[in-house]
């Protein structure tokens, strides 16, 4: 079973066209959003993915049983379709538990390179191995999308999401990361973030008259509005409710 595990992954990782293979391109980032209103943060990330041009897939941390539809779901599943696992389990956060010898000794034929960036998504935890495996496009590049995330525990984030070391293993297969939250991230969170964006919406009003932060940039508070004209991000998004 886990020769079988092993295969698979490897083409995960081998079919990645990166020009220098064990080293992120420009292309690859890691992105955080996050405001009080799940819906203008949720709506401002499936933007920036969108942004990308490239193949998605998407988690929900959210217990949709909990919480009516959002207007910003439907739209994502109406584009890239549901989510990868109805439920984002704990468990399928946590790093995974690998006898890296035995492994070693499996993918013993590969070169050195290409050893250690296996042995690295391997250690991925299953719910971003999974996502790898659906984002990756024929090009070898994709985009991994994962909304709500502070419906999970913070301890749970800062193990996986908030290590740089997940990021880089999935930048070196092609792969950018999209992450939405309700919540301030702590440090130990969005440090591992390359671009941080703070999106508030108007407490009665139409989210996009709020406001757009980018807390990794100038940190200019810019009304939405003008943020996504010059972010690039598709405009009828806004027409969302």
């Amino acid at each position: 079973m886990l020769a079988a595990r092993v295969e698979a992954t490897t083409t995960v990782v081998s079919t990645s066209a990166k020009p220098s293979p064990g080293s992120a391109g420009p292309e690859e980032e890691s992105i955080l959003v996050h405001g009080p209103d799940r819906r203008a943060s949720a709506t401002v990330s499936m933007a920036l993915v969108l942004r990308k041009g490239e193949a998605v897939a998407w988690a929900d941390c959210e217990d949709p049983r909990s919480t009516p539809p959002e207007t910003w779901r439907t739209w994502v599943e109406s584009r890239w379709g549901g989510p990868v696992v109805e439920m984002v389990e704990p468990a399928l956060l946590r790093p995974a538990n690998l006898d890296r010898l035995l492994l070693r000794r499996l993918v013993a034929s590969a070169d050195g390179a290409s050893e250690t960036r296996l042995l690295n998504f391997l250690a991925l935890p299953e719910l971003f191995q999974r996502l790898a495996a659906r984002a990756l496009s024929t090009e070898g590049r994709g985009t991994v999308y994962l909304a709500n995330a502070d419906a999970l525990a913070p301890p749970t984030l800062a193990n996986t999401l908030g290590t740089l070391r997940l990021h880089q293993t999935l930048h070196e297969v092609g792969l950018s990361v999209v992450v939405s939250s309700g919540s301030p991230p702590p440090m130990a969170l969005s440090g591992a973030f390359a671009r941080v964006f703070h999106v508030e919406a108007p407490a009665g009003g139409a989210w996009r008259e709020g406001w757009v932060t980018e807390e990794s940039g100038d940190g200019q508070r810019r009304p939405l509005r003008s943020a996504w004209a010059r972010l690039g991000l598709e405009p009828t998004l806004l027409d969302l409710r």
